[in-house]
């Protein structure tokens, strides 16, 4: 599935700050400003569903994919589509928003899947209605191993991984008034530590401790540990050129981009500052090289600096289908916890792509080894990793499909 879905020309970040002076100097940077998005304020179509959710009765079973457009996924890539009944709703994969070699068997893929489920299921106790989730089974698949270079992967058909039987007679949630306000937060977080008994809160919502746990990684000697094996992590992924190419292909760097796909990684999004994302946004689209060297560097000074929390969610098998929609649910509830409280999340989930990827290539579990040993998690498999804090600056929303975009007919 190689593509280039947002083809734009490239140039040095070294020439970075002397194309904003010069621009300023010449007195256009005003109109320039405009038609590069530099001002824009994120409204119109592809910002619409972040306020079409309402979550009152009355508004039948679209309200409800109307809360589940909004859910999390890696690189936005909003791999779900629905059906919808008057007593249910499925929920099948588009495989066509897989990200490649960076989730070779889909895994990240079906935590965005469970994190939509999750949206779902709270919203319908607003509706009215009772919610009873039944995950789909099996393993997750190894989509294509990897193909000749420049050959088109053929990804395969959508799949349905979950029903949500709606019942009348629903209680209201209050992580249900949340939906609208989660954003994923990759700016910088402030020195205050998230306080234990707000990570107490947060394990508390695991509903399904026999097959998944949250190990937090409190201390220093954890957290160095963890950021020596995602630094390395980060630097195998910015080296592997089949990765970088999947990736980079979601990443929306114009006006342009943005109204077409409705999806994947904006400037806005990125947590840069209002300085450095108006001066990006300013230039012509960094080489995929560049954009993960830059991604390195950022996980190093910013993610993985200060005295941020690092969670790590952990299944008893990283590659079973309910076990990974159960993992991307609990997320989903943590972020919603998380964000009507003011803290502030984010996935750094580099170890876990790494030892995909070693998996796709038949190579030897150097990393998963390494990780679980120096962590101690004893027969747990990390599926997903994270930091929460108290954010410098607030998140904030990025494009998005509408619910009727992603329907399908039953």
């Amino acid at each position: 599935m190689k593509r280039r879905m947002d083809t734009e020309p490239r140039i040095s970040r070294r020439r970075l700050l002397g194309g904003v002076a010069t621009l300023a100097v010449a007195g256009g940077m005003g109109w320039y400003a405009a038609g590069r998005g530099v001002l824009d304020d994120r409204r119109g179509a592809p910002f619409a569903p972040w306020t079409a959710f309402r979550g009152e009765g009355g508004g039948g079973v679209i309200e409800l994919a109307r809360a589940a457009v909004l859910a999390a996924s890696p690189h936005n890539t909003q791999p779900w589509l629905f059906e919808l009944h008057d007593d249910r709703i499925d929920v099948f994969s588009d495989p066509s928003r897989w990200l490649g070699d960076m989730d070779p068997f889909g895994r990240e893929m079906h935590i965005g899947l469970g994190c939509a489920i999750e949206n779902l299921s709270l919203a319908a106790g607003s509706m009215g209605w009772t919610a009873r989730v039944e995950l789909g089974a099996g393993r997750l698949p190894l989509f294509d191993a990897e193909p000749a270079r420049g050959a088109r992967r053929a990804a395969p058909p959508p799949t349905r991984v979950a029903t949500v039987r709606l019942e009348p007679g629903g209680a209201a949630s209050p992580l249900a008034r949340a939906i609208a306000e989660r954003h994923t937060n990759r700016g910088p977080y402030r020195a205050q530590r998230v306080p234990a008994a707000a990570l107490e809160e947060l394990s508390r919502l695991n509903e399904d401790r026999a097959s998944q746990e949250i190990v937090w990684l409190e201390r220093r000697d954890q957290r160095e540990l963890f950021a020596a094996h995602t630094l390395r992590a980060t630097e195998i992924i910015a080296r592997d050129a089949s990765m970088i190419e999947d990736s980079d292909a979601w990443f929306r760097l114009t006006p342009e981009a943005v109204r077409t796909h409705r999806d994947g990684l904006t400037f806005d999004v990125m947590g840069l500052g209002p300085l450095l994302t108006a001066a990006g946004k300013l230039l012509p689209r960094p080489s995929p090289e560049r954009m993960h060297e830059d991604w390195l560097r950022v996980t190093r000074d910013v993610h993985l600096a200060g005295d941020s929390i690092i969670g790590v969610i952990a299944t008893r098998d990283r590659y079973d289908l309910g076990a990974t929609l159960r993992a991307g649910r609990l997320w989903q509830r943590m972020q919603l916890w998380a964000t009507a409280r003011g803290i502030a999340m984010q996935p750094l989930s580099q170890v876990p792509e790494v030892i995909d990827r070693e998996r796709q290539l038949g190579r030897a579990p150097a990393m998963e080894r390494s990780f679980t040993e120096a962590l101690r998690l004893r027969g747990w498999q990390p599926t997903m990793a994270f930091r929460l804090g108290y954010a410098v600056r607030a998140g904030v929303c990025g494009p998005r499909r509408a619910a009727e975009d992603v329907l399908r007919a039953s």
